[in-house]
C-alpha cells in the first residue's frame, strides 16, 4: 500500500496516537475509511461512465466509434428521460387538480348543508316566536287561563320546598 512497510505504518500510527490521543484516533480512522470508500466508488463510477461513452470499442470489428453517434445517443437518452419526467409531472398535476376539484365540490356541498340547516333553525325559531306570541295573545284575551297556570306553578314550588 503506497510502498509503506509494516514498520513505517507502525510509526505513523504511533505518532498519530501521540498527536491526536486515544479518543480521537478511532474517529479519525473511521472518517478516513469512509473517505477512501467514497473515493473508490466515485472512481468506479467514473470508469464505467468513461467506458460507456468512450470513442473506442475494443470488442467491435471497428474499434473506433463515431463521436457524433455517441453524442446523438446521449442526447436521445436525455430526451427520453425528459419526456418521462414531463409525463410524471403532468400526471401529478392532474391528480392535484382532481383533489382540488373534489375539495371545492365538497366545500360547496358543506356550504349548502350549512345554509339549509341555518334556514331550518331560523324557521324553527320564527315558529317558536310566533307560537309564544299566539300564547301571549291568548292569555291576554282569556285572563282565567293565566291565573290557574300561576297557581299550578306556585303549587309545584310549594311541593318542592316541602320535600326539601
Amino acid at each position: 500500500m503506497f510502498g509503506i512497510g509494516g514498520f513505517e505504518l507502525f510509526l505513523i500510527l504511533l505518532f498519530g496516537f501521540l498527536v491526536f490521543g486515544p479518543d480521537k484516533l478511532p474517529e479519525i480512522a473511521k472518517t478516513a475509511g469512509r473517505a477512501i470508500a467514497k473515493f473508490r466508488t466515485a472512481q468506479d463510477e467514473m470508469k464505467s461512465t468513461l467506458n460507456a461513452q468512450s470513442f473506442m470499442d475494443k470488442d467491435a470489428e471497428d474499434p473506433f466509434k463515431n463521436p457524433l453517434e455517441v453524442i446523438e445517443r446521449a442526447a436521445g437518452d436525455a430526451q427520453a428521460k425528459t419526456a418521462k419526467a414531463q409525463a410524471e409531472v403532468s400526471a401529478a398535476t392532474d391528480k392535484a387538480a382532481e383533489k382540488i376539484s373534489e375539495k371545492s365540490a365538497s366545500f360547496a356541498e358543506r356550504k349548502a348543508a350549512y345554509d339549509k340547516a341555518r334556514a331550518e333553525r331560523k324557521a324553527a325559531e320564527a315558529a317558536a316566536a310566533h307560537e309564544q306570541a299566539a300564547q301571549a295573545a291568548a292569555a291576554k284575551d282569556n285572563p282565567k287561563t293565566e291565573v290557574p297556570a300561576k297557581a299550578a306553578a306556585c303549587a309545584t314550588d310549594d311541593a318542592e320546598a316541602g320535600d326539601a
